[in-house]
């Protein structure tokens, strides 16, 4: 029986252009009715999440930052910072790719004054809470991600170089066309603190995904659901593929889990 229900966001849940499909608020609401816990998982800041699922924040959980933050429904949460021996040098790493760098505490995420056009970027359209450092050592707090931002025909050739140095140290994965996040906690880490904390077996939980960083996370769960337009290596046995998430949750409920 289902007992919760994880989604990514980016490519998942999210319609084209990045809003939430019609008739979500409703069926958060319907699924805690029927004792459904239901948590948004994604490499996104807490704050951003919760302004955008402002309406029923306080009826649901967020899994942030890849994992890396946890926030249950009573607003206690957990950390996983990146130790301080590996921060510097993987900010070094990433921008001696030539790449954009976001920093993600807890509290902001930080960004070097750069790029104005990625800061502005981050702030007005992804509306995160940004603190801009002109100097690095100037971070106040430990991260828990660590992100580069390139274009997306030179990813394949940077997250290669990154993740056969940073395999086995850190988790590094392509978190989008665009992106790649290095944490040590990583979506998989994450749901199962999320589940634990709630008493639920891992085999009684649903997520959605669509890329590399959802792969954890799905692997963890009983019943894993891929999104039908993600890349072919992500469609494992097992993964049952689906178009969109709210069909899929309303036959959930339909079925009493």
């Amino acid at each position: 029986m289902i007992r919760l229900v994880a989604t990514d966001l980016d490519g998942t849940l999210l319609e084209n252009g990045g809003v939430l499909p019609d008739g979500i608020f409703p069926m958060i609401l319907r699924l805690k009715e029927a004792g459904i816990a239901f948590a948004a998982c994604s490499g996104r800041q807490y704050t951003n999440l919760r302004r955008l699922f402002r309406p029923v924040a306080d009826d649901m959980m967020f899994i942030c930052e890849n994992g890396a933050l946890c926030v249950r429904g009573d607003g206690t949460f957990d950390t996983t910072p990146i130790p301080t021996a590996y921060t510097e040098e993987i900010m070094h790493d990433i921008l001696s790719e030539g790449m954009n760098l976001l920093v993600s505490g807890t509290r902001s995420a930080y960004i070097p004054d750069r790029n104005r056009d990625f800061s502005d970027d981050i702030i007005y359209r992804l509306r995160n809470t940004v603190t801009i450092l002109r100097d690095l050592d100037e971070l106040p707090e430990q991260p828990i991600k660590i992100s580069g931002m390139i274009r997306a025909d030179r990813m394949a050739d940077v997250s290669a170089r990154l993740q056969v140095k940073w395999s086995g140290i850190l988790s590094c994965v392509v978190a989008g066309p665009e992106w790649l996040d290095f944490t040590v906690a990583d979506k998989g880490t994450g749901l199962k603190k999320l589940l634990n904390s709630l008493g639920i077996r891992p085999e009684d939980a649903a997520a959605f995904g669509d890329a590399f960083n959802d792969e954890a996370m799905l692997d963890l769960v009983g019943h894993p659901y891929i999104m039908r337009n993600a890349v072919p290596e992500m469609k494992k046995p097992g993964y049952v593929e689906c178009d969109k998430v709210l069909p899929v949750l309303e036959r959930i409920l339909s079925e009493n889990g």
